[in-house]
């Protein structure tokens, strides 16, 4: 795991500066604090912070070239396969100086070009510079696991793994893309390849890019889900699933340092560790954090549950009030974007945690997006139903309302949401309703002063979700869910994982991404995955023994909540009211004054606009105030302290 970042003018007189690879560099020493390499051919520089997982050597520096010197690679990631790939390049001639999975890389571009990303199973951004050809080749894994942005114009193009990275090139404030925030502010992400900062863009998962010397560019997408379905029985479906697990977390197990596992109180990051613990000799150590206020804010005990009977050496933090008012600031600077939601608070802690013991950790993310695991999708299936039953078949279910009746009383938990999903009626287009579950649009409404607000409408926003949604060649109804969760808000939340880890120089692997796993997923029927109306149906069934019946019979598990209405309303309220009503906030004009007020002064409990606000506060301080952009370390230790 790595930062890697580069410069390409496409004035062939125009040299690049040492300098400015190494200003970039400093930005993401966090990402690679172990080694650090430069590269430059005359127009074109690249830069790579090396943090050491395979080949611990110095024959796994980067930027790394081939054996003839025409290709160099600039690269972060892991190609889990590697081994199996190199066995088959010897064989057909390619010998090897070092045991990295870079060098293999390199060699697999070198024969193939672009069609070797097909073989790869890994999480991986990375360039490849062509010095015959003077052209630029950058690639991005299928699920966004790893980040890559870039920023192109008329006098070339910058890359890089974080965009405070590009931003420190120039040494200049950053400029809010105003149509990019009126998405967030919708969605709490952005759609598309767009950021909240002008003129830089992410380049999409599953996606190339080519830039050649007179700035012409080609972007193609090399990966996304075939939602084909497979006549299979339940049974060997889960048998299927859980080999298809094992084997990835087999691969993801590749490591030359201190390895451990994520644990919180759910299914997937049990299945992580239980297989984890099958596989390598020892105990596997894991990580979890909880919060001293307990009931919904402390999973622990679940976790605890997990852990003792895998076996595990388990550690577990509790933060406080007073460590979050002091990690904020630098937990915005790591994200380089505001998040969705505070649980990125607790995913940071525990990640701290994790980094003092190991230096790879694996975690459950994605189950719910390629298992379908999320409660909304239950009630969007329920109305579904419903209306199929009154009017007659409108779209491809996949399953019946008796088949959803099993499970009903699972309802009970999710009662806030039934409130705001039924609130103006029922039934509609799915795409309609389904965009009614996930809108923060009446949430964050009316946030923003007028002055800040773009000129694009709700209804343009709603458009673009809608082309989402109804990409063509999905037919079953959580099919066309699934794909628009794998498309735009999975990668927000692997940017999470990404940064949150990173920070602490933590590398951090997820099972569940896996290309194999994830057909195989999308392979089964509504009726398979979802049977009986219980949610992510066939992966229980497929850990059954493995994972404990206490944490498969679950029904409470919320995500990762944060006490922050009792901390802002108590040994928070000054740090609120400090940082929102100072003058540089005030002076700013960023929000409507009446919006202000009104979140300082409410006594229900914590809603995510205050929570936005917070986050666009602080982060027009450090990106868009105009004072050179910091360089930053993790925060202090946390107070709550391991166990």
């Amino acid at each position: 795991m790595c930062g890697i970042f580069g410069v390409f003018h496409f004035d062939p007189q125009r040299q690049v500066n040492g300098g400015d690879l190494r200003r970039m560099g400093a930005a993401l020493h966090h990402r690679g604090p172990d080694d650090q390499g430069y590269f430059t051919d005359g127009n074109l520089g690249l830069g790579h912070k090396r943090l050491s997982i395979i080949d611990l050597s110095e024959l796994g520096r980067q930027p790394m070239s081939s054996p003839g010197g025409n290709l160099s690679i600039t690269y972060n990631g892991e190609i889990y396969n590697y081994l199996e790939e190199r066995e088959q390049l010897e064989r057909a001639g390619c010998a090897f100086r070092s045991r990295t999975d870079t060098e293999v890389l390199l060699a697999l571009f070198e024969r193939q070009g672009p069609a070797c990303l097909t073989r790869l199973e890994g999480m991986f951004a990375f360039a490849v510079w062509d010095r015959q050809q003077r052209r630029l080749f950058l690639a991005r894994d299928p699920f966004g696991i790893k980040p890559l942005y870039y920023r192109l114009d008329a006098k070339g193009l910058v890359f890089a793994s974080e965009v405070k990275a590009i931003l420190a090139l120039d040494a200049a404030p950053a400029c809010l893309d105003q149509a990019a925030l009126a998405e967030y502010l919708t969605f709490q992400y952005t759609l598309g390849e767009e950021t909240l900062f002008q003129g830089i863009r992410k380049l999409l998962p599953g996606h190339w890019l080519t830039v050649d010397q007179d700035g012409r560019t080609q972007v193609q997408r090399y990966w996304q889900p075939n939602f084909a379905k497979r006549d299979i029985a339940q049974e060997q479906a889960a048998g299927e699933l859980l080999d298809l697990l094992r084997d990835s977390v087999r691969l993801q197990l590749r490591s030359d340092v201190p390895l451990g596992c994520h644990l919180s109180g759910g299914i997937d990051t049990a299945a992580i560790t239980g297989l984890a613990s099958q596989l390598v000799a020892g105990p596997v150590q894991t990580f979890t954090a909880g919060f001293a206020e307990g009931g919904i804010y402390d999973d622990t005990a679940f976790a605890g549950i997990t852990a003792a009977q895998a076996g595990t050496r388990h550690a577990q933090v509790f933060p406080t009030a007073a460590d979050f008012a002091d990690s904020f600031e630098r937990l915005i600077w790591f994200l380089d974007e505001p998040v969705a939601a505070p649980g990125v608070f607790p995913q940071y802690c525990v990640s701290r945690l994790a980094s003092q013991r190991v230096k790879v950790v694996l975690g459950g993310q994605g189950a719910d997006e390629i298992f379908g695991g999320y409660a909304r999708y239950y009630l969007l299936y329920l109305e579904a139903a419903l209306r199929q039953g009154i009017n007659g078949p409108s779209t491809r279910l996949g399953l019946e309302l008796a088949d959803l009746l099993p499970n009903l009383e699972q309802l009970r938990n999710y009662r806030p949401l039934m409130a705001s999903f039924w609130a103006e009626g029922l039934f509609g287009d799915p795409a309609d309703r389904y965009l009614r579950l996930i809108l923060r649009r009446a949430e964050l409404q009316g946030l923003l002063a007028p002055d800040w607000q773009s000129g694009t409408t709700q209804a343009q926003l709603e458009e673009r979700y809608r082309d989402l949604f109804n990409a063509p060649g999905e037919v079953e109804l959580l099919d066309k869910v699934l794909h628009f969760e794998l498309t735009a808000w999975l990668p927000a939340l692997l940017q999470v994982e990404d940064r949150t880890s990173m920070a602490w120089s933590l590398e951090s692997r997820v099972p569940f991404l896996s290309t194999r796993l994830a057909d195989f997923a999308f392979s089964l029927p509504a009726a398979v995955k979802f049977s009986g109306g219980r949610l992510k149906y066939i992966l229980r069934r497929a850990v059954e023994g493995l994972v404990p019946p206490q944490i498969l019979q679950r029904r409470d598990k919320l995500g990762f909540p944060v006490p922050l209405s009792s901390w802002f309303a108590g040994p928070l309220r000054d740090w609120v009211h400090d940082l929102l009503l100072s003058r540089r906030s005030l002076e700013r004009g960023l929000f409507r004054p009446e919006a202000l007020r009104a979140a300082l002064t409410q006594d229900s409990a914590f809603d995510r606009g205050l929570w936005g606000m917070l986050c666009l506060e602080t982060w027009c301080r450090l990106f868009v105030d105009g004072k050179a952009l910091p360089v930053m370390s993790p925060a202090p230790a946390m107070e709550g302290g391991a166990g």
